[in-house]
């Protein structure tokens, strides 16, 4: 009995020491104050976000600033830049991150390293500009009011916005805990595409629904010579549309300043009148009653539109006269008329002669003499066959040719934006747009 007492003795010591042993190892983490949020943790959801990294941006753009004489790139260089971000306590060789919701709202966060160099900055600012003193959650806030700005810095992240909702996205800021990043960015920074870009946007905007993508997203990249915007929409559903290998399009005219040329599988695309896109299309036709579903029965899939420079063209005109005993007459003439130039072939399959009767029916085509016009378009000559529909503003049909990219061209006050489809997969479109170095600078007499 004594042995038992004695063992019953010791096992309990040895539990309270057991006990003892284990609270003052877990006790550090039980006081221990929250980790901080990261600065992911504090950035607001968005309809478009973004990452990006200036001094990246200023090495890959400093050939295309110095070749083509921009104005001030010598304060855009690498080494400048770096220097001027350490002497105001910000860190650029770290990622910067932005949102916005696409009108009137965005905001960016960049790192601080030093936030008792802040001031000097807003000091060289203020010589530019008025900049007052506001409270937000009792925190001193910097506001440029002639430019609806806001700037707030704290020791680890300086917030610059501009918008009406600056209180909730400096509280989303200040109050974060570890662990809060929201979906959009989540979803955005797990994302592989354009991973080594060095500027990155990201959209899941409600506005993408419509045509059938769940997200966007857009990279930058340039030479000496262009600027080029990746694209990339992606669709939780199969987009039913494959890229064609060859079709009909007519040869690029070097006048065109608005082009297009499609090719095209889209004989799984039709069969589905309840996609997003096909809906999305067909109530875009409603506006002028075009006959979408007449036209997706009789596409096969190719399309070249063109327009760019002017075309005369033999107009009759009547003119009201008297003759000798002052009846009244009409005297026709024919007057040569400059019109802009215009060109459009489709091909077609066994319907395109009742897509051309729907369209007649309409009113979308109609018929002036030898000539046709295309809602209010210049007199066309039409040309119907049994492969293909075209029509052109002049005297003889542009030169067939095939086809075989997806491309666009849109000239905007005398510089060209080229737009490529460069990849159509299952449920990923991959495109670019390219703009001219050189043209954007002219058209801003941004040279010295």
């Amino acid at each position: 009995m004594r042995t038992e007492g004695v063992g019953n003795k010791v096992m309990l010591i040895a539990l309270l020491c057991a006990a003892l042993a284990l609270f003052l190892y877990i006790r550090p983490r039980l006081l221990a104050p929250d980790p901080p949020p990261s600065l992911l943790d504090r950035l607001p959801e968005s309809e478009i976000v973004g990452r990006y990294n200036l001094l990246d941006i200023a090495r890959e753009t400093n050939s295309m600033m110095f070749k083509n004489k921009v104005p001030f790139r010598e304060y855009m260089t690498y080494d400048f830049l770096l220097g001027q971000a350490k002497g105001i306590g910000l860190d650029i060789q770290s990622t910067g991150y932005f949102f916005s919701n696409g009108t009137d709202e965005w905001g960016t966060f960049v790192t601080v390293i030093d936030s008792s160099k802040i001031q000097n900055g807003l000091n060289r600012l203020e010589q530019y500009t008025h900049i007052s003193d506001t409270l937000v959650y009792n925190r001193k806030v910097k506001k440029i009011k002639e430019l609806n700005l806001y700037i707030f810095y704290d020791k680890n992240y300086l917030l610059v916005y501009k918008g009406s909702k600056f209180k909730r996205r400096l509280g989303k800021a200040l109050f974060a805990h570890e662990g809060d990043m929201e979906n959009s960015w989540e979803k955005f920074l797990k994302n592989p595409i354009f991973k080594k870009e060095d500027i990155v946007l990201y959209s899941n905007s409600p506005k993408l629904k419509k045509f059938g993508f769940d997200y966007a997203m857009f990279a930058h990249d340039s030479d000496s010579l262009n600027i080029k915007l990746k694209t990339y929409l992606h669709s939780n559903k199969n987009l039913k549309i494959k890229e064609k290998k060859a079709g009909i399009t007519f040869e690029r005219s070097k006048q065109s300043t608005k082009a297009l040329e499609i090719h095209l599988d889209i004989s799984e695309f039709k069969k589905d009148p309840n996609g997003p896109l096909y809906k999305w299309i067909v109530e875009l036709g409603k506006k002028v009653s075009f006959p979408t579903a007449a036209f997706f029965e009789a596409w096969d899939g190719d399309l070249s539109f063109q327009e760019g420079g002017t075309q005369l063209i033999n107009e009759e005109v009547v003119e009201m006269s008297y003759d000798e005993e002052f009846n009244p007459i009409e005297i026709r003439k024919t007057n040569k008329v400059a019109v802009p130039a215009y060109s459009l072939i489709f091909s077609v399959n066994g319907n395109g002669q009742k897509l051309v009767s729907a369209l007649f029916s309409k009113g979308i085509i109609t018929k002036q003499g030898k000539h046709y016009h295309f809602l209010f378009s210049p007199p066309l000559t039409l040309n119907i066959l049994p492969k293909s529909i075209s029509a052109y503003t002049s005297g003889r049909s542009p030169k067939v040719i095939s086809g075989s990219t997806c491309n666009g061209l849109w000239n905007y006050h005398g510089t060209d934006i080229i737009f490529h489809i460069d990849s159509l997969k299952k449920k990923e479109i991959y495109g670019s747009l390219e703009l001219e170095v050189a043209s954007l600078i002219k058209r801003g007499k941004l040279k010295r």
